[in-house]
């Protein structure tokens, strides 16, 4: 098993490496959720670049385009799979560009979290500032269950003081008020509002056509098929978002009374009106749940690295409004902060999507590689894999998390730190 780091832009790495090499390519690209809300690929190198992104990230201002999805393309072996992460809003630009490259989509696994913070506009208070009429107040979020004043890692500060300034505590206690329409219009339009909550991250899985029929790709490259057994979903597992029980009435399952029980998945429902479970376990779906990762888990391996403060990795002022808003990400609330990256994906989902698409002894690329999840994947999955990412800061932290998590494995890391 190897891990290979390469400090380079995505395309041109892609490029160079051997076409028809690797198994697969699991990836979190950028999302492209530009400012002013429109999808865009790099393609469109116009404007495509010139949006600020997520935090105002330059490299979030566009999703990638044809140029990446074809050598993504040329890298794989014929079957080979992709799993690449977008958002809801974007994920159609960054489809499209898998299609047009070549790549047959396949599905969309749904990895739902439940944790994101709907970024939605008060109509009620758009109206009433329309205007210009000053809303009363008429409560506190104060003492209401989960809203606190300044949360931090390992407890909460319920209370002023404590080194906070007077500024910051009217600017904290301003955010907590509970006020009313104060218009008409503002009054039709109570409780109204711009967003949902996010509670899913869309990931497009996508195959390079294979030569010829699936068992000759699989005996000439051994890609094209999904690891199902290897991935079921054990019974109890929260990974499955689905029914647990296997009783009829609380279950709420369809009857399917005629189905062959001797080649029945574990959804399947027998005469007895019983769940049959396949002691395998459940059938991998496209619906797979894991929470954002902990703390702990963002920051395993990255002790010695350089630390900032979590007002800082947010990109606000301490005792800010912006800082105050769930909006501006889990990590405002930490005393420090030494993996920096803004978008860690969980471990444990990342696993299952290696284990999915990456046969044992199979090659994994992620083109970017961000804070290294995958790469930790692969080592855990004790896959080989190359890292591709452009930012030295985020090279050092995933270094520094794939050996720690590696060493697990007795992973060899010798070529990712060359």
């Amino acid at each position: 098993m190897r891990s290979e780091l390469i400090e380079s832009d995505c395309i041109e790495a892609l490029r160079g490496m051997q076409p028809g090499s690797a198994d697969s390519i699991v990836t979190d690209p950028p999302y492209g959720l530009s400012p002013d809300g429109k999808a865009r690929t790099w393609d469109e190198v116009g404007e495509g670049r010139a949006k600020g992104g997520f935090m105002g990230k330059d490299w979030d201002s566009a999703v990638p385009g044809l140029q990446w999805a074809s050598a993504c393309l040329e890298v794989l072996k014929p079957g080979g799979w992709i799993a690449a992460f977008s958002s809801t809003r974007t994920q159609h630009r960054l489809t499209c560009a898998l299609e047009d490259a070549g790549f047959q989509i396949r599905d969309v696994i749904a990895v739902a979290q439940f944790q994101g913070f709907p970024k939605s506009q008060d109509a009620s208070k758009a109206l009433d500032a329309h205007f210009g009429a000053e809303r009363e107040v008429v409560g506190s979020k104060l003492g209401l269950p989960g809203y606190h004043l300044s949360p931090h890692e390992g407890g909460h500060r319920g209370v002023l003081g404590s080194g906070i300034s007077h500024t910051t505590s009217e600017t904290r206690l301003k955010a907590s008020q509970i006020t009313a329409a104060a218009t008409p219009e503002a009054q039709r339009f109570n409780g109204y509002g711009t967003a949902l909550k996010p509670s899913y991250e869309p990931c497009i899985l996508a195959r390079k056509p294979m030569i010829g029929t699936l068992a000759e790709n699989l005996l000439e490259h051994g890609t094209g098929a999904l690891n199902i057994d290897g991935c079921r979903f054990a019974y109890g597992d929260p990974a499955w978002l689905g029914p647990q029980g296997s009783d009829l009435n609380g279950g709420g399952y369809a009857v399917n009374s005629h189905k062959n029980l001797d080649h029945a998945t574990s959804y399947a429902i027998g005469p007895t009106g019983r769940e049959f479970q396949d002691p395998a376990g459940r059938w991998p779906a496209n619906l797979y749940h894991a929470a954002k990762p902990s703390r702990g888990e963002r920051e395993a391996g990255c002790e010695g690295l350089p630390a900032l403060s979590g007002a800082e990795t947010v990109e606000r002022s301490e005792g800010s409004a912006g800082l105050e808003n769930p909006r501006a990400g889990a990590g405002r609330t930490a005393d420090s902060v030494h993996n920096v990256h803004p978008t860690v994906k969980p471990v444990q989902a990342m696993r299952w999507i290696v284990r999915l698409l990456t046969p044992p002894g199979g090659l994994c690329i992620d083109p970017f590689l961000g804070s290294g999840t995958t790469g930790i994947a692969a080592a855990l999955e004790q896959r080989d894999f190359i890292g591709i990412e452009r930012e030295a800061e985020y090279i050092a932290i995933a270094r520094a998390r794939i050996d720690h998590w590696g060493r697990q494995q007795q992973f060899d890391f010798g070529r990712a730190a060359e």
